[in-house]
């Protein structure tokens, strides 16, 4: 009995000694950043030609993504073989794309998953003369670079793929890094997915979504960054993103799924996939789908930033004894934590008021005090009215910042 007991203990002690612990985690979240600058400002330059789906361009960046994945993990597509296994490809809603998938098998619970994604199409040549970027747009115009939408949220899944490969240990859980081909049309590449997945959803504790970071939206907004959706997982997520936030010095202000605007890839994984999701994002603004959008505007040390917060929401994702369970979105849409967070950026832009319209300063104010009183009335008033506001403030807000003009802060 005595040995038996030794052998368990033995056995206990070698299983747990594996797990990557705070002090290995500080040290490999500082090598996260490592490749990422370059990458971006590769896949956002001329020669890439903005990446669009089913284009000569998109398949040279498939091939340099695709040796980038081979260095960090196998192929996800266990029909295909050499290149193939990295590539999903797919016809959806008259687009034709291909998802790109790697794997870096877990050393206890294989067949358990993280995914940790982002799109990497973007817009081709479909801009108008004054530089914006749609697809309504036919091709023939300037390049739409995309380089914070979305070539640095590529960079940060590269960048946490590189630093879990730096850990003394695989991860408990497998994570698969996944970018998504033809987001731009509509996410149609992860929602193929999410229709046909590689790895079963049911066995998918949660998918890390990066889409739009190294953005800077007023210069008194340098150092924020918002955090959406943790909710659907639970306090349990919500508690994991908050750690890995609190880690690092950038002001990521969690907000409810529904402030995502279900613009990113996200949102298949919760409506459709039934998967917990958070979705890393820096919003939108004045160089949103424009030609502007180029590699000198991306704020290369806010993403690394990025990039170490996402790697550490990773491993505690892929080290939990306990996942999170699926909550889905919240039935309210909104909450009071949402009124503080939205407070907390309306008052902090007050600051860049003038760099606003005349119509948009007025529009930008009214939104503060709106914002503010709800704040100010407390959680106990908090209700349907409360989260009309929010939600109003939070699309006016936008809008208003998509009106400004592009310009490096």
């Amino acid at each position: 009995m005595r040995v038996g007991w030794s052998v368990l203990l033995a056995v206990l002690l070698a299983s747990s000694a594996g797990l990557a612990g705070p002090p290995e985690v500080d040290r490999v979240a500082g090598t996260a950043r490592q490749g990422v600058r370059s990458i971006v400002k590769r896949l956002s330059g001329a020669v890439f030609a903005g990446r669009d789906n089913n284009t000569p361009e998109s398949d040279r960046v498939q091939r340099l993504l695709i040796d980038k994945l081979r260095r960090l993990g196998t192929g996800l597509n266990t029909a295909g073989t050499g290149d193939d296994a990295f590539r999903q490809p797919f016809e959806q809603s008259g687009q034709i794309g291909t998802n790109l998938l790697a794997v870096i098998r877990g050393r206890e619970l294989p067949d358990e998953y993280v995914i940790v994604g982002a799109h990497y199409d973007h817009l081709d040549s479909r801009s108008t003369p004054s530089g914006s970027c749609s697809i309504r747009n036919a091709p023939g115009g300037a390049i739409c670079p995309g380089a914070t939408d979305n070539a640095a949220g590529v960079g940060a899944v590269l960048g946490i793929g590189r630093a879990l490969r730096k850990l003394s240990q695989a991860p408990r859980r497998s994570v698969v890094l996944a970018l998504w081909d033809a987001e731009e049309d509509g996410l149609l590449g992860s929602l193929y997915y999410v229709q046909h997945p590689l790895v079963p959803l049911e066995k998918t504790v949660a998918y890390v979504n990066f889409d739009i970071q190294g953005g800077v939206l007023l210069p008194s907004l340098r150092r924020t960054s918002f955090s959406v959706g943790a909710e659907t997982g639970g306090s349990a997520l919500a508690a994991f993103v908050a750690d890995a936030v609190a880690a690092e010095p950038l002001g990521t202000l969690p907000v409810s799924f529904i402030f995502g605007q279900l613009r990113s890839d996200y949102a298949n994984f919760v409506l459709i996939g039934k998967v917990p999701t958070v979705f890393f994002s820096d919003s939108t603004g004045g160089c949103y789908h424009t030609t502007g959008d180029t590699f000198d505007i991306v704020d290369t040390r806010k993403l690394s930033v990025q990039t170490r917060i996402g790697f550490r929401t990773t491993v505690a994702l892929a080290e939990t004894l306990s996942p999170p369970p699926f909550r889905g979105q919240n039935p309210a849409a909104a909450t009071y934590a949402d009124a503080v967070s939205l407070n907390r950026v309306f008052a902090t832009a007050q600051g860049d008021l003038s760099l606003f319209s005349p119509a948009d300063q007025v529009i930008v104010q009214q939104l503060q005090r709106d914002v503010a009183a709800v704040v100010a009335a407390g959680p106990a008033a908090f209700g349907p009215t409360q989260v009309s506001i929010l939600l109003n403030a939070a699309l006016q807000g936008i809008n208003a910042l998509t009106r400004l003009p592009c310009q490096r802060y």
